[in-house]
């Protein structure tokens, strides 16, 4: 029940971030906004009023929404948004995705800040029971120093010389509040490859803010480049729950260090999603809104606004339609793995 209110609240606040970004973007170029809303209708109460826009508060806790001004006695151009000039309406659309991304960026940047990557120092963020390092007594935040009097400053120079002694007593020096101390342990031939390891340890290496937002931002087009590959399997909101609750079972046998970090890579790539859908020449879908747009921008002639409606209630179907069966999917046979949606440490 906890796992679903948080799952709700998470895409809530995205899909609010979403609107918020195209608020900020009508108010940059100045396209007039009447509503501002937290929540899908019906109102419960307007919060407060500022600079000509109302803020409210609606019943549907479920992301927001941004309403321009009506424009009363024409109905060729409803609204001020419609009546903007074609570079501001693309302008104010490309704003929501824009900020589903960067809020994916910094969401990756803070999980790689806080666990980092295999470039640098060494250090044990997790102890299997019955391994051999928990048997030499090693823990959680200890960092590695050198085996066998020999230096290791990253994670590929450590798993090297671990794969050579199998099976052989190796000296690991390591460093624990500040103190430096050697013991003896002998890295087991017997594991399960991919899941244990000769000792037993996890491991992560921290990074700079700058290197955590350079990873997030690999990460995100390797996102990409899944997502444009074939076959490629759609999630609905099931998947993603299913995808949230998992991460979150992850999170909770993971050490201080790493802990949560399955979560956000998880919401991070959720926000990245919605900017990325968002994107789509559909017209219901914002791109489809800027697709619709570049007639008027490029050669100064407006869709008439019985095809642009006509064309959005149609793609609206079709959306309904792809909903329907991405979810009937999700419980006939789900697919969500969410180790195809972090990066292998």
């Amino acid at each position: 029940m906890l796992s679903t209110l948080y799952f709700v609240l998470t895409l809530a606040i995205l899909i609010l971030i979403h609107e918020l970004g195209h608020f900020v973007a009508a108010r940059i170029v100045g396209i007039p906004i009447q509503e501002f809303g937290i929540g899908f209708p019906p109102k419960l109460i307007t919060l407060f009023r500022a600079g000509g826009t109302d803020f409210t508060l609606n019943l549907l806790p479920f992301g927001g929404f941004v309403r321009p001004n009506e424009r009363e006695g024409d109905e060729q151009i409803p609204d001020e948004m419609m009546a903007a000039a074609p570079w501001k309406r693309i302008f104010m659309l490309l704003a929501g995705s824009f900020t589903n991304l960067v809020a994916a960026v910094l969401l990756l940047a803070f999980a790689y800040f806080q666990i980092g990557n295999d470039l640098k120092h060494v250090l044990i963020t997790g102890v299997d029971t019955g391994s051999p390092a928990e048997a030499a007594g090693l823990l959680p935040e200890d960092y590695i120093q050198a085996i066998n009097g020999e230096e290791i400053e990253s994670i590929d120079e450590l798993q090297a010389i671990i794969s050579q002694n199998k099976g052989v007593e190796i000296d690991l020096t390591y460093e624990r509040d500040g103190k430096s101390y050697t013991v003896s342990l002998v890295p087991r031939t017997d594991y399960i490859e991919g899941v244990e390891g000769p000792i037993g340890i996890g491991l992560f290496a921290p990074l700079s803010f700058t290197e955590s937002i350079v990873e997030s931002v690999n990460f995100l087009w390797f996102q990409v480049k899944q997502i444009t590959s074939i076959p490629f399997r759609l999630v609905g909101l099931k998947g993603m729950f299913d995808g949230f609750q998992l991460a979150q079972d992850m999170d909770a046998s993971e050490t201080s260090v790493a802990a949560g970090t399955n979560t956000i890579w998880f919401v991070a790539s959720i926000s990245f999603s919605l900017g990325l859908i968002n994107l789509l020449p559909v017209p219901f879908f914002d791109g489809g809104k800027i697709l619709l747009a570049l007639p008027e921008l490029l050669f100064k002639r407006r869709v008439p606004i019985n095809i642009y409606y006509t064309l959005n209630l149609i793609s609206l179907g079709l959306v309904i339609l792809l909903m329907i069966y991405v979810n009937v999917q999700d419980f006939v046979n789900p697919a969500i793995d969410l180790t195809d949606l972090t990066p292998t440490p």
